[in-house]
C-alpha cells in the first residue's frame, strides 16, 4: 500500500513539473530531462509514467473541462441553448490563452503543430452536435462530419493568419466568429447567430475566469 501511494505521489509530482516546464519553456523545449530534474526523479521514471504528448493532452483536456465546469456552475441556468454555451466557452478559452504570454506561445505551438486531438473533438464535434439538435438542422451524418472538418480547417487557418495580432477584448467579434463558424456553415440565420452572440456576451461578463487555469 505504501509503495502504491508513493507511486501515485511521484506520478503527480512529475505531472505538475511537466506543466511548470511547459509554461516556462514551451512544449518543444520542455525536455524530459528538465521535467525529471524539476520533479527530482530519474529520467527513466518520467518515461515510465508518461509520454510527453500524453501529459500535454491531459493538461489541455482538463483545461477544457474546467472551463465547461465554470460555465455550468456560474451561468448554467441563464443559458438559453448550447450555442450560447459554446460562444461563452470560446470567449473564456481565448481570453485565458491570449492574456498570458506563456499560455499564448504554448497554444500557438499546439495548434500550429496539431499536438492535441482534443482541440478538434471537444471544441467542435460534441458542442456542434448539441447545437445542430437545438436548431433542428436537418443534415446527414456524412455532411455533419464534413462540416466539422471544414470548421476545424477554417478556424485553424484564421488563427494562423491573425493570431499574433489578437487581443482578447479588442478581437471579441473575431473570436465570436470562430465560435460560430460551424452554425453558419450549417445554415443557421445570421440574425439568430448575432442574437446569440449578444446574449453570450452578457453572460460571459458574469463568469469569474480567475478560477480557471491552463498551466499554472
Amino acid at each position: 500500500m505504501a509503495t502504491y501511494k508513493k507511486g501515485i505521489q511521484t506520478k503527480e509530482r512529475i505531472f505538475q513539473s511537466a506543466k511548470k516546464m511547459f509554461y516556462e519553456y514551451g512544449y518543444k523545449n520542455a525536455t524530459i530531462a528538465k521535467i525529471a530534474a524539476d520533479a527530482k526523479v530519474p529520467i527513466g521514471l518520467v518515461n515510465y509514467y508518461f509520454k510527453k504528448n500524453e501529459i500535454l493532452s491531459i493538461v489541455y483536456t482538463q483545461f477544457l473541462q474546467n472551463i465547461k465546469k465554470a460555465i455550468d456552475e456560474q451561468i448554467g441556468n441563464d443559458l438559453e441553448n448550447p450555442l450560447q454555451r459554446h460562444i461563452v466557452f470560446t470567449r473564456i478559452f481565448y481570453s485565458i490563452m491570449l492574456s498570458n504570454d506563456k499560455n499564448r506561445e504554448l497554444y500557438k505551438e499546439i495548434f500550429i503543430n496539431e499536438l492535441v486531438e482534443a482541440d478538434a473533438s471537444d471544441l467542435v464535434g460534441l458542442d456542434f452536435m448539441e447545437i445542430v439538435r437545438t436548431f433542428d438542422i436537418d443534415i446527414t451524418e456524412s455532411i455533419f462530419h464534413r462540416l466539422t472538418i471544414a470548421e476545424y480547417g477554417a478556424r485553424r487557418e484564421l488563427l494562423l493568419d491573425r493570431y499574433d495580432r489578437l487581443d482578447p477584448e479588442k478581437s471579441k467579434d473575431f473570436i465570436d466568429f470562430l465560435a460560430t463558424i460551424s452554425v453558419r456553415l450549417a445554415g443557421v440565420e445570421i440574425k439568430e447567430v448575432m442574437r446569440n452572440c449578444k446574449k453570450a456576451d452578457e453572460l460571459y461578463k458574469k463568469v469569474d475566469t480567475s478560477v480557471i487555469k491552463f498551466l499554472i
